[in-house]
C-alpha cells in the first residue's frame, strides 16, 4: 500500500493548523500506524517546539538543508516514538525556526521553488520507501509557493478554518482560485467555532455544516468548537499524549477516522 498524503492548510494563520496537524499525526502514530509529519510552513514552523523534549537542538538536518541539496532525504527525520511510547511509528521532518532560515526561504527565487517542489515529490517517495501509512504536512497559510508544493504533491489537503468572516473569505477564494484550479480533493475543518455549538452539538454541528458547505461548496469534514483551555494550553504540550480523552481529541480521532477513509 502506498502512503497516503494529507496535507492541512489554512487561509490565515491563528487557525490552529499546526495544533490539528500535530495532534493528528500522533492520534494515527498512536493506533500502530507508521506516520511521517512535515513542517513544511517555513515562514513560521512550529513544530520544532511543539517536539522540543524530543529532539536535540540543533537538528542535524532541517527540511530546509534538504530543500537546498545539504541533506538526504531520509537524514531530516527523527523517530519520536520511544519517546512517547507510541503504538506505531512517528518521524518527524522539521523546518529550521531561526530567524535567518526563515528569511532565506522568503529571500528564494522563482526558480528555486520549481526545483523545491521536485525535491519535495522526491521526498515523498522516499516516504513511500519507507513503508510510512500517512504523510501529514503543516503548510504555510495563503497561497504561498511551500502551499502549492505541499498541496500539489498530496492526495488529499484539509483546510482549516474559523467562523471568521476573513477567515471563510480566505477559504473560498482559495478553494476557488487554487483547489479547483488544480483539482485536488479537499476537505473543510471548522475549528474555534462558537460555544454554543456545545449544546446539542452533533444536531447544531450539522445544521452549520450543511450551511457552510452551500457557502463554500466543498465538503466540510467536522465542526469542533472553541475550548478555551485548548487555546491557553503551552505549545510544547501535545493533547493527544497529555489529555487522550478531551472532547477536542476525542473529535479529532473522528476526523482522522475519515481522513483515512477519504484518502
Amino acid at each position: 500500500m502506498s502512503t497516503k498524503t494529507i496535507s492541512i492548510h489554512s487561509s490565515r494563520g491563528g487557525t490552529g493548523k499546526s495544533v490539528i496537524a500535530t495532534n493528528l499525526a500522533v492520534i494515527l502514530a498512536n493506533r500502530g500506524s507508521k506516520v511521517a509529519l512535515l513542517d513544511l510552513d517555513f515562514r513560521a514552523p512550529s513544530l520544532a517546539m511543539a517536539f522540543s523534549e524530543a529532539i536535540k537542538i540543533p537538528v542535524k538536518c532541517w527540511l530546509n538543508d534538504f530543500l537546498n541539496s545539504k541533506c538526504t532525504a531520509e537524514q531530516i527525520f527523527t523517530d519520536v516514538s520511544g519517546k512517547y511510547n507510541l503504538k506505531g511509528k512517528l518521524l518527524i521532518g522539521l523546518a529550521n525556526p531561526a530567524m535567518d532560515a526563515m528569511r532565506d526561504v522568503m529571500e528564494k527565487s522563482r526558480s528555486w521553488e520549481v526545483t523545491a517542489v521536485k525535491k519535495l515529490f522526491s521526498l515523498i517517495s522516499t516516504i513511500n520507501d519507507m513503508h510510512v501509512d500517512y504523510c501529514i504536512s503543516d503548510t504555510s497559510p495563503g497561497m504561498q509557493y511551500s502551499s502549492i508544493n505541499a498541496i500539489v504533491s498530496s492526495d488529499i489537503s484539509l483546510i482549516v478554518t474559523t467562523l471568521d468572516s476573513l477567515d471563510l473569505k480566505g477559504t473560498e477564494d482559495m478553494l476557488t482560485e487554487l483547489y479547483d484550479a488544480l483539482d485536488k480533493k479537499v476537505e473543510v475543518l471548522v475549528n474555534k467555532s462558537s460555544p454554543e455549538t456545545r449544546i446539542k452539538s452533533n444536531k447544531k454541528n450539522g445544521k452549520l455544516a450543511d450551511k457552510l458547505e452551500k457557502i463554500l461548496k466543498h465538503p466540510i469534514i467536522g465542526v469542533i468548537p472553541c475550548y478555551c483551555d485548548v487555546l491557553q494550553t503551552e505549545r510544547t504540550t501535545i493533547l493527544a499524549l497529555e489529555k487522550p480523552n478531551h472532547p477536542f481529541i476525542q473529535d479529532l480521532v473522528k476526523i482522522a477516522e475519515k481522513l483515512t477513509v477519504t484518502t
